[in-house]
């Protein structure tokens, strides 16, 4: 079977968090099963800049080929991507398009029509109520006259039940296939274990202690309700007074912002922002803190969720986010993104047996596995090529 999976970037861009390790790893773990010839075609492009990769060529990686089509404009079109695309969709079995509002989505979309290929579409949390909302007006016109002409064929691939209700929503008529995003879950088992002491010295190289250490990590964007943690967070000190909050993750143009509300709470003493961390640092800053907390407007996944539960650290997620199911796994709150209902959240959890809920979390985290997402996502390919 040969699928031609279609981003708009693919890894080493990690520059876009969650989305480029989680196709990463799917084409990784699919490349290992048994009749599954995976081609990625993508853009070198890496945010404000271009990637350092071979472009216009198909280059090997970890068991499968990736063709970075050199972006004409950064970020923003690719002329070789749009002339050569349909090279790629032509010799494929089935092709797989990930993204909506994207110049690579629409054009894929007809040529696989034209050639009448099989199309699995991921929205990657696109078509959220809130991104919708809170992106470009044209957004809606780009649905009705980029997108919805090609849909007849098409299978969408939604990652929780709150995504599928969200394509539901805008195309009643879709088919939507179930299938989450996964986790390397055995590297998250390795962490350094360190004391609250010295997990303060380690990342915010202060020589400080607290009685709570609470986490958060994403890319730092108004999607996140980061504001809404850090007020919260200002109740939380009520009671755990030396607590700690450290916030990690690459700054898309909020952190000025967020640094004039901490300044204003008169939390700078608190209130922490680290930056981006990877590899054994992120597991190491996860499974040391006492709880993850992330009050996002919208996910229709969240990777850094089961990241922070695999590691062994509960969570409080909004019930913006799939994880209702942390709550019946007793390893995290999930909970409406208002301040008070996510201090109360924070309180509750912090106030559990550690150790019971490290439990919990990993037991729930370890289905997730990659392992075990890519065969789902081969059961499904096969169905969809069956004649």
């Amino acid at each position: 079977m040969k699928l031609n999976l279609i981003i708009p970037s693919f890894y080493p861009a990690v520059i876009y968090g969650g989305p480029i390790f989680s196709t990463y790893h799917a084409c990784s773990e699919l490349a290992k099963l048994v009749n599954v010839n995976i081609r990625v075609s993508t853009t070198n492009t890496n945010m404000n800049s271009r990637l350092v990769v071979e472009t216009n060529k198909w280059v090997p990686l970890n068991g499968f080929h990736v063709k970075y089509y050199n972006e004409t404009i950064i970020g923003k079109l690719s002329l070789s991507l749009i002339f050569n695309i349909w090279k790629d969709i032509k010799k494929a079995d089935l092709v797989h398009i990930q993204s909506i509002f994207n110049t690579p989505t629409p054009i894929s979309l007809f040529y696989a029509k034209l050639f009448e290929k099989k199309v699995l579409l991921s929205p990657r949390g696109s078509l959220g109520e809130w991104c919708l909302d809170n992106g470009n007006k044209f957004k809606s016109y780009w649905l009705k006259y980029a997108i919805k002409p090609f849909l007849k064929n098409v299978v969408w691939h939604s990652t929780a039940q709150q995504e599928k209700n969200e394509i539901l929503q805008i195309f009643p008529t879709a088919k939507v296939e179930i299938i989450p995003n996964g986790i390397e879950y055995e590297k998250f088992q390795v962490n350094n274990v360190c004391s609250t002491k010295e997990y303060i010295k380690r990342f915010l190289n202060l020589d400080v202690d607290a009685d709570k250490i609470v986490v958060s990590m994403g890319r730092i964007q108004k999607k996140k309700g980061f504001d809404i943690l850090i007020n919260s967070f200002a109740d939380v000190l009520n009671k755990y007074p030396i607590a700690k909050l450290v916030i990690a993750g690459e700054d898309e143009g909020e952190l000025s912002a967020l640094l004039s509300l901490v300044e204003k709470l008169n939390l700078t003493d608190s209130v922490y922002f680290i930056g981006s961390i990877a590899g054994q640092d992120k597991i190491d800053f996860l499974a040391n803190a006492d709880l993850f907390v992330l009050p996002s407007h919208n996910e229709n996944f969240g990777n850094v969720y089961v990241e922070s539960l695999a590691a062994g650290t509960p969570i409080v997620a909004s019930n913006n986010t799939p994880w209702s199911e942390v709550e019946v796994a007793e390893c995290g709150k999930w909970v409406p993104n208002s301040i008070k209902e996510t201090s109360n959240a924070m309180l509750e959890m912090l106030s559990r047996d550690r150790e019971t809920m490290r439990l919990n979390a990993k037991k729930l985290a370890e289905k997730y596995d990659w392992k075990n997402i890519a065969i789902q996502f081969k059961t499904l390919f096969e169905r969809m090529v069956k004649p």
